[in-house]
């Protein structure tokens, strides 16, 4: 016995470490999944893989246009805010040519790149974006080095460039020339333009100028590596952030679909009204056993027990009705004739698909004529009309209904080449319909109006649709009709409730 427990406990012990390998494998593999989620090539190559490469470029055209807007008002400010500290400086004399320069400079390239605010204009001309680019760029650079080469040959006075650095970074943060090598090209020629500059600087200053040169130029590239850093994370976030976007969008879309589904098919059984009181009755049933659930402590949902709890939600309170009366509807009884003989003659799979065939076409009818299929019990197809909403045409609908299922069966007999036929009752009056049950619903009509209309129908003629007076004063005279069979004036429940039957013979034309 101690051998067999010690083996036990050793399978346990080493299903246990296989089990925890496994988890363990499963989250590195996770883990390695979700890092390969966030590098710039893999977002990349999923968008053009899922044909969004187009609509990212539109989404990020937007944004660059909201980033143009704050580089635009950042540039604006500081160029009044430096033309200001130049003007409270002591020399007036070259104060108002800076000053100027500023201003003139700041104003142009606010006018430059305000080009980029007409989408219907660089839709059509893309190269708009960058041409107003380079050039703003461009009047930038030249005003800061220009005016060093303007102080430096009035007045002998060497200055180093100010908006070097600031220039770079607008490039790479704000403006709206797209991805990273147009950027990077523009940056580049930048950064030259300004180490020529400091070369020229430098020689009129030290005798040592490649030390200075090179360190400007170090200086001047890891601005540059630090613009394409921040465009490739930014990218990689925008990416992520627009793929999570639109499957988010996507999943609802669908979710409202399968809703819209859902609600479709759920009507196509229930009336509307009865249909809104049980998925409220659900919601509050599902909300009512969340909450039992979490009071109770050491709740744990892989135990059967708590599993049988979790099922009671589908229990409705013994005291809650779904039952709502109707007044002045029409109810259709159909059965097919000589279903028993083909039972026992017929192959059972040509059976159901010839039975399937003829209750695809009243369905199909039944949509089109307004009225409500209830279910079918076997051969037989019952129906209502002006039950999931008014309808004063009720009994019209029904009729009309009972006389295209007689045409639909002959035509089914024809191409299947059966001994069928259709009988058919029809009465008008007032029902009760909810659904009754618990674990499975069942939607379904009581009143006595719904025995004679099947006992209509049960003591029709073949091929006939057998109403009743009531019905028949509903229909305004728009048919021919007969006196009904001789089976209904001996019937007992018709009888009873005093019914006189008709045969509908065919439509007033």
């Amino acid at each position: 016995m101690r051998a067999t427990s010690a083996n036990s406990m050793n399978s346990q012990y080493n299903a246990s470490n296989r089990t925890n390998s496994f988890r363990s494998n499963h989250e590195h593999v996770q883990t390695t999944i979700n890092e390969k989620n966030w590098e710039w090539s893999y977002l990349v190559r999923k968008c053009r893989n899922l044909e969004l490469e187009e609509s990212y470029d539109i989404y990020m055209r937007r944004l660059r246009i909201g980033y143009l807007s704050i580089f635009i008002f950042i540039e604006l400010l500081v160029t009044f805010t430096h033309a200001l500290l130049v003007f409270t400086s002591a020399d007036l004399t070259y104060a108002y040519v800076d000053m100027i320069a500023y201003v003139v400079t700041g104003v142009l390239i606010w006018l430059i790149l305000s080009v980029n605010f007409r989408n219907e204009l660089i839709s059509k001309h893309g190269w708009l974006i960058y041409a107003s680019t380079w050039l703003a760029v461009s009047l930038l650079v030249l005003m800061d080095i220009g005016l060093n080469v303007y102080h430096a040959t009035s007045n002998n006075d060497i200055l180093n460039p100010i908006y070097d650095a600031y220039t770079l970074y607008a490039i790479y943060m704000f403006m709206p020339i797209p991805h990273v090598l147009q950027p990077f090209i523009l940056g580049t020629a930048v950064t030259i333009c300004y180490i020529i500059n400091y070369s020229f600087v430098i020689s009129s200053k030290e005798a040592n100028q490649m030390h200075s040169i090179l360190n400007e130029a170090i200086y001047l590239s890891c601005v540059n590596f630090l613009g394409i850093f921040f465009r490739l994370m930014r990218d990689i976030a925008l990416r992520t952030t627009f793929l999570d976007r639109r499957q988010y969008v996507e999943e609802n879309l669908l979710l409202r679909y399968a809703r819209d589904q859902e609600r479709s098919l759920l009507l196509s059984i229930l009336p509307a009204q009865i249909a809104d009181r049980l998925q409220e009755d659900v919601r509050n049933r599902i909300e009512r056993s969340k909450q039992q659930h979490h009071r109770r402590p050491g709740f744990d949902p892989g135990c059967n027990k708590n599993s049988q709890a979790l099922r009671r939600w589908r229990q409705p309170d013994h005291g809650t009705l779904f039952i709502e009366p109707h007044k002045d509807v029409t109810i259709l009884y159909a059965d097919v004739v000589n279903y028993t003989h083909l039972t026992t003659t017929l192959d059972v799979k040509k059976l159901v698909e010839a039975l399937h065939d003829l209750f695809v076409r009243f369905d199909i009818a039944s949509e089109e004529y307004n009225v409500l299929r209830i279910k079918f019990l076997g051969d037989c197809y019952y129906c209502v009309a002006g039950l999931a909403s008014p309808n004063e045409d009720h009994a019209k609908c029904c009729v009309d209904l009972g006389l295209r299922m007689i045409k639909d069966i002959r035509d089914v007999r024809e191409k299947r080449h059966l001994n069928i036929d259709m009988r058919i009752g029809v009465h008008s009056g007032d029902v009760l319909s909810g659904v009754i049950g618990a674990a499975k619903w069942q939607f379904d009509i009581w009143s006595k109006d719904v025995d004679i209309a099947n006992r209509l129908e049960a003591t029709g003629a073949t091929g006939r649709v057998h109403v009743s007076q009531q019905t028949l004063r509903l229909l305004d005279g728009e048919y021919f009709y007969e006196d009904g069979t001789e089976k209904a004036r001996e019937d007992p429940v018709l009888q009873k409730h005093d019914i006189r039957t008709f045969l509908i013979k065919s439509l007033r034309l």
